[in-house]
């Protein structure tokens, strides 16, 4: 049974008065009003009742969210969540299956997740959890072994440089940025027009892997793990793409320093990046994002005494909890990275405010720089 076909017979046949086109006017002058919400307001009131225990009211603003936003995974799955946490196991059944027909895949997080326990063993959620591990993690039919080769590509860099720019003045700091989990440079590009009044080249690189979602193609940095040497080696494959990245920025304009900016995903790879080769960076920046350690054994870890770091994540993060961010924090520290701790007030998304004052720790690193070669 697929996905699809378990909602439609989880759910009543009925058609709410919302989507139902007979009971739409489409010459009233308000049938159209729902365009005019602020629907992340709602996405965050809902995140904020969520944290404050309060999970009717958050089912209610998410509910009200996904109404005008159908297509939001993480949503759905944080609706499924209140109604794990409500004790109601058919409801958490149900929006979990249409968070997965939607896109969410993290398995992992699922079978984990104590927002289910109350509800784990409910034969309702466990017919649905039956059903999700064959849909998420059963592979493809198919004979022989799989062996992962190494090779090489063309990749789509963007950039951009500040306003007047002009090849003589000099070099300029350049600062790279990993856009997280199915993004891409497009949309990480974006940031740009947030920074004020940047003095720095900004370059974003699109990550080597397709992932689908949403019916719409993203990437990813990192690709399906094998044993701990194969993903350890894949790994440093997406490192040296980051660093072919770097030097053909070199090779087009002079640069006087390199710094990374990542997030979520892209965070991840920033730290990753930035230990394993910390003689090629003055800092590191890491928004919203997770470091697994398991793959980063001492032997590839190189001397970062002299590497900064600026390291914040959202206080209403339910993608990457603040712990998260935090022990990747401490494992920096742990080897020499001076790092600088902040946070933000808000989810799983790159505010103009926690951007600023990374621009600021960057320009700020960047005059301390020069004033120790005068």
């Amino acid at each position: 049974m697929s996905i699809v076909t378990a909602i439609a017979v989880a759910l009543s046949m009925s058609v709410s008065p919302g989507a139902n086109p007979a009971l739409i006017d489409p010459m009233d002058p308000a049938a159209g009003d729902f365009l005019d919400l602020d629907l992340d307001m709602y996405r965050q009131l809902g995140l904020e009742a969520y944290l404050d225990s309060s999970y009717p009211m958050a089912a209610r603003y998410f509910l009200t969210y996904l109404s005008r936003n159908c297509t939001d995974e993480n949503a759905i799955y944080n609706l499924a969540c209140c109604y794990g946490l409500m004790e109601e196991p058919e409801l958490a059944a149900i929006y979990l299956l249409r968070a997965v027909s939607a896109g969410f895949t993290d398995m992992n997080l699922i079978m984990s997740d104590p927002d289910f326990d109350a509800v784990r063993e409910h034969q309702d959620f466990r017919d649905a959890i039956e059903l999700l591990e064959g849909y998420i993690t059963g592979p493809p039919d198919y004979d022989g072994a799989r062996l992962m080769l190494d090779g090489s590509a063309a990749m789509p860099c963007l950039y951009s440089l500040p306003e007047g720019y002009d090849e003589s003045s000099g070099a300029l700091p350049l600062l790279v940025g990993l856009h997280g989990y199915g993004d891409s440079p497009e949309n990480f590009m974006r940031l740009w027009g947030l920074f004020d009044s940047p003095d720095f080249i900004y370059a974003c690189p699109r990550a080597p892997y397709p992932v689908l979602i949403n019916g719409t193609i993203g990437w990813s940095w990192f690709t399906a793990p094998g044993s701990l040497d194969e993903t350890i080696r894949l790994d440093m494959l997406s490192v040296e793409w980051v660093m072919t990245a770097i030097e053909s920025m070199k090779d087009r304009f002079e640069v006087s320093e390199v710094y990374l900016i990542g997030f979520s995903q892209g965070c991840g790879l920033t730290w990753f990046t930035g230990l394993t080769r910390a003689e090629e960076f003055a800092g590191l920046i890491g928004l919203g994002g997770r470091l697994d350690t398991a793959y980063l054994p001492d032997s590839i870890i190189g001397d970062a005494s002299d590497l900064r770091a600026f390291a914040a994540n959202g206080t209403q993060d339910l993608s990457v909890r603040l712990e998260e961010a935090e022990s990747a924090a401490a494992f920096l520290e742990e080897h020499g990275v001076e790092v600088t701790v902040s946070s933000w007030d808000g989810d799983h998304r790159i505010y103009r405010g926690i951007l600023l004052e990374a621009q600021e720790w960057m320009e700020n690193s960047i005059r301390e720089t020069a004033s120790q070669l005068d």
